[in-house]
């Protein structure tokens, strides 16, 4: 379980796609009390409808994330789960879009599912404020003013369709940049496609943060900060993923080294490890190969049973494979989707040796350097 996952609760599942909320959440609710309830001096009846406003705001965001999310399903792509955050919700990806249509339509996706929401809250509150302007409107005024369902759904109109207009913004990582380096990428490639989006997105971050700055809204300046340091990341994910494709498997191939029996004791692995430094073990039986055991597997192998565990106890079956020709990104992407510590690399059906994470990162260092 990742540090995200730990410090978040389950509360929905649609679709296979898990639905948490991150625990820092909270603050959002305590600050809509406050803020409605007291700073706006509106008492608890304020708090409540700020607490009312907020929830179903992120529901918004929920649905604004499952567009995505349902779009990337249907390009091939696996959703983690959609997490709820103060500053958002963030559907966590496994897996590669294979084409920039594919991104251009699901970062749409998200975007889309604000303005038919604007359209549905639209049907529903203008024959609702008609029919209070028939008593004038001085009364459709005073309810708009107040905490009824006039103003929660006009508010939510509003926040919808503002939704909807900052993420179509071309500042990448929002929705529009992706939208912008899709449309590139059909024509220059995804790496230079990134690196031209990822320029207008910090170069719009920075004016957005000179705004703040200049008119003393905080608010403006973390939304640049944001955009701005995701935008970095985003780059520094996609080169990585272009130097992974770069290189074949066989970079990252373990070949050779102490080979295991699954009848082995733990105490062989440990002094095979110290003497050679090896750090992950292929298990062999009658020549067939097991499994792997891992360092980590080792050190909660030996402190939960000893050394005197049999090695077959704790090897991780059921490997994936992959081709010495397989890039390392095919490499990485299997470890991801499976789960699994290594991946079996076989060339017509002769196994060749193993790649773990930590062979794919110690090829990757290699080769940058």
């Amino acid at each position: 379980m990742n540090k995200s996952t730990s410090m978040s609760i389950p509360i929905a599942n649609v679709r296979g796609i898990e639905i948490r909320v991150h625990l820092t959440f909270a603050l959002v609710l305590l600050w809509a009390a406050f803020d409605w309830g007291i700073s706006q001096g509106l008492g608890f009846a304020g708090a409540v409808y700020g607490l009312l406003f907020v929830s179903l705001l992120f529901v918004c965001v929920t649905l604004h994330e499952l567009g995505h999310s349902l779009f990337a399903i249907r390009y091939g792509a696996r959703v983690r789960d959609i997490t709820l955050y103060p500053i958002g919700g963030v559907a966590h990806l496994e897996g590669d879009l294979s084409h920039p249509k594919h991104e251009f339509w699901m970062a749409l996706a998200g975007p889309a599912v604000n303005i038919v929401l604007v359209v549905i809250l639209g049907t529903i509150a203008i024959p609702l404020m008609g029919w209070r302007a028939l008593d004038g409107m001085g009364v459709l005024w005073s309810r708009l003013q107040g905490l009824g369902p006039e103003r929660l759904l006009m508010d939510l109109l509003a926040t919808n369709l503002g939704l909807a207009l900052f993420n179509l913004l071309p500042a990448f990582p929002l929705d529009g940049g992706r939208v912008l380096r899709a449309a590139l990428a059909t024509r220059m490639g995804e790496l230079k496609a990134t690196q031209i989006a990822v320029q207008i997105g910090q170069g719009l971050a920075m004016l957005v943060g000179l705004a703040g700055f200049f008119t003393g809204a905080l608010n403006l300046i973390l939304i640049a900060a944001f955009i701005f340091l995701s935008a970095a990341q985003e780059w520094r994910g996609t080169q990585l993923k272009a130097a992974l494709r770069r290189l074949p498997a066989s970079a990252a191939l373990i070949k050779g080294g102490v080979i295991l029996s699954p009848y082995d004791t733990l105490a062989r692995a440990i002094n095979a490890a110290l003497l050679t430094g090896q750090s992950d073990f292929a298990v062999f039986n009658q020549g067939y190969l097991v499994g792997v055991l891992t360092r980590q597997d080792i050190a909660a192998g030996f402190q939960r049973y000893g050394p005197n565990i049999e090695v077959g106890r704790l090897t991780h079956t059921h490997l994936p494979t992959a081709h010495p020709g397989d890039s390392l990104w095919d490499i990485h992407h299997k470890l991801e989707k499976s789960g699994s510590p290594a991946v079996s690399v076989v060339e017509n059906g002769r196994f060749l040796g193993l790649a773990t994470v930590e062979s794919v990162r110690r090829a990757l260092q290699f080769a940058v350097a």
